[in-house]
């Protein structure tokens, strides 16, 4: 099954994973997750988000609930998955860099998310093509992506 899901592919999913899939559509693809966690970002209750935890994969799912629970979020975090055709994750940030240069992934930002001074976190976001590059300690360890928006509110779900 990890060979399907291989090619990260911006704006419609992973491999045969699609943006816009059910819960039920991933599970019957990938079978049950190791772990689901449900939390929400605001104090709303019509804003819940549940994360799938794939230990054997190295990739976590998100389906939001505003979004009547279709899949809108995927992570990876081994260098098994690229972009591309090129594997990332465990580059360190100076040539993480040369590769997005070459990527045409458009403009795209360094933002540092390091919450003290014994932590050195940063994310690299190319907002055109909706990716992260999140940076640990000046390392690569994980992508996440989501579906394109036409704009802020509306998703353009792969067909």
């Amino acid at each position: 099954m990890k060979k399907a899901l291989k090619e990260i592919k911006l704006g419609y999913g992973l491999g045969a994973l699609k943006f816009g899939m059910t819960r039920e559509e991933v599970q019957s693809l990938l079978g049950k997750p190791s772990f689901i966690d449900k939390y929400s970002h605001s104090d709303s209750k019509k804003d819940l988000t549940e994360s799938w935890q794939y230990d054997e994969l190295l990739i976590s799912l998100s389906f939001d609930e505003e979004e009547d629970w279709k899949l809108i979020m995927i992570s990876v975090n081994d260098d098994f998955y690229e972009l591309q055709g090129k594997s990332l994750i465990g580059l360190n940030q100076e040539k993480l860099i040369a590769e997005l240069d070459k990527m045409n992934l458009g403009e795209w930002s360094i933002e540092d998310c390091s919450e003290d001074d014994n932590e050195d976190q940063k994310v690299i976001e190319a907002e055109d093509k909706s990716i992260n590059f999140w940076i640990n300690d000046g390392v690569l360890d994980e992508i996440q992506w989501t579906p394109f928006f036409i704009d802020d509110d509306t998703i353009a779900w792969p067909e």
